[in-house]
């Protein structure tokens, strides 16, 4: 007779861990050992083969970890503060199977693949490989019945209490708390330094307008060490996410997969990617073909279509991106008058070199930066205990700090050969 297999059985036999040079141990062990099978599911491995930074590691040479590096991360932060805030057990494990699942969805190069296609972002692409993707599915399934549904409510702001969603999605979520440590680190930027033992100390889940709980800081324990993880974030901003030669770069990438899209729609697109050509024409792609496409896929087709796309903007894009002769940029103040003045003339000078394809070879660019910006209450943190205002958001307080506005930096982008005529003519609409 067959013995029965128990659901012990069933789940992994040894703990896992991982040495982790940010967080150090990020252990698998009692009731987070239930969480391996997402671990080794293909969904998460494929994280492997997506940088965090996209294009940093061209200026940050060491800034070449993986999407899965950060989700382990994020979850080791969520295992910390679960444990601080002494969380109900089901209400912790939903934010730690969330946290290690929240990046699940990217595409490659991050989020410049989403802006190139305009189709659904990687919050989308989550939920859909929760429920959709058979090996995923199925070990979330085995975690808690139901798990899917719980965390598709984390993507799309609905899940309840909303202090556990804030801890996955909001101003100072797990997944923030990790990337900018960790970006730090692999960079060598030392923006990022901040006293994540005093945050994780100060945070606390209290009633906030009434009854409702919500995700507040004890002022008295913690508001130094927020602004301090806040500076960080516009610090990195500043310096390393928008580092004009990671803008140059991501844009000439933008341009090439907008071109690519727009050969796909037409049915002439270079081979190497069917995938993107599925998205750009709008198909319903399934979870299994979308999980094709990573930077390894990515940048092997692009090494090929430098050497042999029959489209000139293809092939010319492609080979300036491997061969690392980026687009140079021009600087143009903060003032956004100033771009308006400036983009009847960058055109002129774009289609005088390069004719109908003049709009792949220049773009004016606005980065913003600011520490903090909450879209309204779902993403607001509390502060509590400060000594005149008592329980106050956090936006307020900021509100005459550099932390709390956004600060752009607007720059045309534009191919080397048109850069003297761009800087004549960014002077030119300066002074104006």
């Amino acid at each position: 007779m067959t013995a029965r297999r128990s659901s012990v059985s069933a789940r992994p036999a040894k703990d896992r861990v991982f040495r982790d040079p940010v967080h150090g141990l990020v252990e698998f062990r009692g009731d987070d050992r239930a969480l391996i099978p997402l671990v080794d599911a293909r969904p998460m491995q494929r994280l492997r083969r997506i940088r965090q930074m996209g294009f940093a590691s061209l200026v940050y040479p060491g800034a070449e970890h993986s999407r899965f590096g950060h989700a382990l991360g994020a979850f080791c932060v969520a295992q910390r503060v679960c444990a601080a805030l002494d969380l109900d057990p089901d209400v912790a494990r939903h934010v730690k199977v969330a946290a290690l699942l929240h990046d699940v969805g990217h595409g490659p190069f991050s989020h410049a693949w989403e802006q190139a296609f305009g189709a659904d972002d990687h919050e989308v692409w989550g939920a859909r490989l929760v429920s959709e993707h058979a090996e995923l599915a199925a070990a979330i399934d085995a975690i808690e019945s139901g798990l899917p549904a719980t965390l598709a409510a984390f993507w799309d702001k609905t899940y309840r209490p909303t202090y556990a969603r804030k801890l996955v999605s909001s101003q100072l979520d797990v997944d923030r708390l990790d990337y900018l440590l960790r970006d730090g680190h692999y960079s060598g930027a030392g923006y990022a330094t901040y006293d994540l033992d005093w945050i994780l100390y100060a945070l606390r889940v209290e009633p906030v307008g009434g009854d409702r709980e919500d995700l507040v800081v004890d002022y008295r324990r913690g508001m130094y060490a927020v602004e301090q993880y806040l500076f960080a974030r516009s610090y990195m901003y500043a310096q390393v996410y928008h580092h004009k030669t990671v803008r140059a770069a991501e844009w000439m990438f933008l341009k090439l997969m907008r071109r690519y899209a727009q050969l796909a729609r037409d049915g002439a697109a270079p081979d190497g990617l069917p995938a993107a050509a599925g998205l750009a024409r709008g198909e319903r792609v399934s979870v299994d073909t979308y999980l094709e496409l990573d930077d390894v896929a990515v940048t092997a087709a692009v090494d090929r279509w430098a050497r042999d796309a029959a489209d000139p903007v293809i092939r010319d894009l492609a080979d300036r991106l491997v061969a690392r002769r980026l687009f140079k940029t021009v600087e143009l103040g903060d003032d956004r008058a100033v771009a308006e003045r400036v983009a009847p003339a960058a055109a002129r000078i774009a289609e005088a070199a390069f004719g109908d394809r003049a709009p792949y070879y220049y773009e004016i660019d606005t980065a913003d930066r600011v520490g903090y910006a909450a879209a309204g209450a779902a993403e607001e943190l509390y502060v509590v205990g400060h000594p005149r205002r008592g329980a106050v958001p956090l936006g307020q307080l900021l509100e005459d700090m550099p932390l709390g506005r956004p600060i752009s930096t607007l720059r045309l982008v534009c191919a080397p050969e048109l850069v003297d005529d761009m800087r004549a003519a960014a002077a030119r609409a300066i002074a104006a």
